[in-house]
């Protein structure tokens, strides 16, 4: 839990500190309601869930706000009726929200959006008072949700309905984890300060970057608790060190793609192949792993969002285990060769404005989508800089 909390305030924080400049916009108040998802079994029963949100935006002087089409930031606050007070309980929600908009007349306006935080939940598993919880096997998770939706303005108000999707996990760092997910639709009334773009003069010269390769050299520590998603554990949480060297190509201003090789040891696979008896005990390459990934960066400013798939080039643990520990399906035998990545990623300088540029990153692990492991990592992009 801890892990994840410090991630969560972390990127918030980061976030926030990147708009000081900004000018507050609009203020926005609503309401939700869907159902949770019923996706693996024993899962406790839950009728419609219900909720309230807030949201305050804000836009300003920025050429990447320009590069993303005058995108605006905001913070989205939400109170969640889980749908079974006895088991889930209640939920509290705080995100940062990117929000795109679209004209389409003069009063209707198509928008989508993308919201990034935690929720704490008040009823979390526990062995004794609440072993039927297996969705939420912590306190604090991240929550993650995308909407898009329609507004119709008058005056300096305006009505939006939305039809969104979000999920919730902790990244496999307490188990059970079998995570949130609730299709939802949003109806609410938001109140706007001004009605003008703030946007840069058009005497500025646009921002623009000439396409080049970097290399990216990085470390991480991950962190897990051993075990599948559903069953809880109560057991210790395992590490895992990992390093990957890379090469990147920035062919636009706001987006790269790289190709990097990363391989890790994980202190969870080691208590696999002692406690099996796979292998010897100090065989240490038996409980490593090394994945190729093919990934995408959305590049704002000193933020990058990263997506990574790929392959396993070489993981004998999760092969046993699939093969001798798991119920065999397509999912599980198709995860073993699919790992996969979502991180964010700061960066200390630019790296248009410097040969060399420092970050940390935050990420989960997947494999096949199902989270394997979060980490918290620092690295080095090494290319041309800018001029």
């Amino acid at each position: 839990m801890f892990h994840c909390f410090t991630g969560i305030i972390t990127l918030l924080f980061l976030l926030l500190a990147a708009d000081l400049q900004a000018q507050v916009k609009s203020l926005e108040m609503g309401s939700m309601a869907g159902n949770m998802l019923d996706i693996y079994p024993n899962m406790p029963s839950q009728r419609l869930q219900r909720g309230a949100f807030f949201s305050l935006r804000w836009n300003g002087q920025s050429e990447y706000r320009e590069l993303y089409k005058n995108v605006e930031s905001g913070i989205q606050a939400s109170v969640h009726d889980l749908g079974n007070q006895t088991v889930l309980g209640y939920g509290l929600g705080l995100q940062y929200q990117a929000a795109f908009n679209q004209s389409i007349s003069g009063r209707f306006q198509s928008f989508q959006r993308i919201n990034v935080g935690g929720i704490f939940v008040t009823q979390p598993y526990h062995y004794l008072t609440n072993p039927s919880n297996n969705v939420f096997g912590s306190n604090v998770s991240a929550l993650l949700s995308v909407s898009a939706g329609m507004r119709y303005i008058f005056k300096q108000n305006a009505l939006a309905l939305q039809a969104s999707y979000w999920h919730s996990s902790n990244a496999h760092t307490v188990l059970p984890n079998v995570g949130m997910n609730v299709p939802m639709l949003m109806l609410s009334f938001e109140r706007n300060f001004f009605t003008d773009d703030v946007s840069l003069s058009n005497e500025k010269e646009p921002l623009r970057i000439d396409p080049r390769i970097g290399l990216i050299l990085y470390g991480a520590l991950g962190v897990n608790e051993a075990g599948g998603t559903v069953r809880p554990t109560n057991g210790n949480s395992y590490t895992k060190q990992l390093a990957g060297i890379g090469v990147s190509y920035r062919f636009k201003m706001i987006h790269r793609v790289s190709l990097s090789l990363e391989g890790y040891h994980d202190k969870a696979y080691e208590l696999w192949n002692n406690a099996m008896e796979w292998t010897d005990p100090n065989n240490k390459l038996q409980s490593s792993a090394l994945m190729l990934l093919l990934g995408h960066e959305f590049i704002f400013g000193h933020f990058g969002w990263i997506i990574n798939g790929g392959i396993n080039l070489y993981n004998p643990t999760l092969n046993r285990i699939i093969n001798e520990a798991e119920q065999r399906n397509f999912s599980s035998i198709s995860k073993r060769y699919v790992p996969g990545k979502f991180a964010v990623r700061y960066y200390i300088n630019k790296s248009e404005n410097h040969s060399g540029s420092a970050f940390v990153q935050l990420g989960v692990k997947s494999n096949l989508g199902q989270a394997d492991f979060m980490e918290i990592g620092f690295g080095c992009l090494i290319s041309k800089k800018q001029g």
